[in-house]
């Protein structure tokens, strides 16, 4: 099972780099200059920053693990952006 989400926004980098360091202290994360990864056990979350886009590719072997990802990914990135963001709307 897949999903994306795409959100502009000109703080891309930012959030990838917060999101991955708040996701590294707890699972296998890590990221370079515009890109970075989540490694949950039950799946994983590709970060793609590019100047003012923050795109989000998520895999899970199960619908309802993803859909967990994605209220994951969902609420951390809410919650960091101090609600500058709206909720991603994802595509299967």
């Amino acid at each position: 099972m897949k999903a994306t989400a795409t959100v502009q926004t000109k703080k891309a980098q930012r959030y990838m780099k917060a999101l991955v360091n708040h996701f590294g202290s707890k699972t296998n994360a890590a990221y370079e200059a515009d890109s970075g990864y989540v490694e949950f056990g039950f799946g994983r979350c590709d970060i793609e920053a590019k100047s003012e886009t923050l795109s989000f590719h998520l895999k899970s072997s199960r619908n309802e693990e993803l859909d967990k990802l994605k209220w994951i990914v969902d609420k951390h990135l809410t919650r960091f952006s101090q609600n500058e963001i709206d909720p991603l709307t994802w595509q299967s």
